[in-house]
């Protein structure tokens, strides 16, 4: 992945960059790093991706000239533009010398705060900061999947196979594709207990976003994602990264976080020409049971030991015909919301037309993060 920094910027993650020419997992790095500081972070991170390895030179190549680290949102910008598919990377930056070994204690903190769920790798990078010392960026992810390769540039009708391998026990899955306009929509998949497969044509230029479900232990999971732009050249300028909602959080900033959630999710209802949901205060105490869960095992899953949205349910007594849940971390409320936005099952569900109430929990962790839990339902009683 090919970086072109101009005029200092606030981020690393507002560089201009150049896509890569696929998708696909695993992409090992040859050999061991050669510098001594990246060779010992790697040791306690695990195997390492080239294509993450590329990203934290990235953020390395931002450090050294004294920008901040980005935002979630920015990574998972660059991680989608490097070709690497696992979501949610996690990125870490540190001073590693004089006091190396005070550098490696926290890395392994920062490891330690969200335990892998499937194979972690990672990428990493070192350099020289402004202030002479050394600097090392650590890139994370939980590989639940691999992805053979699927191409970032494609023609609008032209057949393109999505095929997954599961790294992990799952139980099924299913691919999930959001194009330049209307609503996500689930593809015909197989699953032979190994490996999901579909396909999709493109059926208009522009940004097609490909997620793979599985169903794994904690519920269904995004696995994978890509990027494929059909009869278009990705772009390579900083986009936009507010979600549609977003705006809304910014008139009234006082209101409690579940409360200005709620506002999001009406405006970017609102905004796509769906009815408004009922606030349902039974949902809210079972989402905010959820996020305080979450967040106190630092576990972002639809089961964080307290059962599944449907058991959970059922255990309050209640029941209902359609049911949905929305779940994200990030450091501030907006970022969540932008989050989920961009994830195509999450949109489903933020979108979703079945649906006629919602509950909102958010709960914050001990460096003030917050973890969201969103409970949609219809015909609930």
């Amino acid at each position: 992945m090919a970086v072109a920094f101009g005029a200092p910027r606030e981020s690393a993650g507002d560089a201009a960059i150049e896509w890569a020419a696929d998708t696909r997992s695993p992409v090992l790095a040859d050999g061991v790093p050669a510098d001594a500081l990246e060779r010992t972070a790697l040791g306690r991170c695990g195997a390492q991706e080239a294509r993450l390895r590329d990203l934290a030179r990235v953020l390395i190549a931002g450090k050294v000239r004294g920008l901040r680290l980005p935002e979630s949102d920015e990574i998972d910008r660059l991680r989608r533009a490097s070709g690497e598919p696992h979501p949610w990377p996690r990125a870490w930056i540190v001073g590693g010398s004089p006091a190396t070994e005070a550098a490696m204690r926290k890395l392994d903190a920062w490891l330690q705060e969200e335990p892998p769920r499937g194979a972690r790798r990672c990428g990493t990078a070192s350099g020289t900061g402004p202030d002479g010392g050394r600097v090392v960026a650590v890139v994370a992810v939980d590989a639940l999947a691999d992805l053979a390769a699927l191409p970032t540039r494609a023609r609008a009708g032209q057949w393109l196979v999505v095929e997954a391998r599961l790294t992990v026990h799952a139980r099924g899955g299913r691919v999930i594709v959001l194009g330049p306009g209307g609503a996500p929509r689930t593809l015909p998949t197989s699953f032979d207990g190994v490996t999901l497969r579909a396909r999709f044509a493109p059926d208009r230029p522009g940004e097609f976003a490909v997620q793979v479900i599985a169903d794994v232990d904690g519920g269904p999971r995004p696995v994978l994602e890509a990027s494929v732009f059909a009869d278009a050249e990705p772009s390579s300028a900083p986009a936009d990264r507010a979600a549609p909602g977003e705006e809304a959080d910014d008139a009234r900033p006082l209101l409690e976080d579940d409360d200005r959630l709620a506002r999001m999710i009406t405006a970017a209802r609102s905004l796509a020409g769906v009815r408004p949901l009922a606030r349902d205060r039974r949902l809210d105490a079972l989402a905010r049971a959820h996020a305080l869960r979450m967040a106190a095992a630092h576990d972002l899953s639809h089961d964080a030991g307290d059962g599944s949205p449907t058991d959970r349910l059922q255990l309050a007594g209640l029941d209902a015909r359609d049911l949905g849940e929305n779940v994200a971390h990030a450091s501030t409320l907006a970022l969540a919301h932008r989050a989920i936005w961009d994830s195509p099952s999450h949109r489903a569900n933020l979108l979703g037309a079945r649906y006629d109430r919602v509950g909102i929990g958010v709960a914050r962790d001990d460096r003030g993060e917050a973890w969201v839990a969103e409970a949609f339902a219809g015909g609930l009683r």
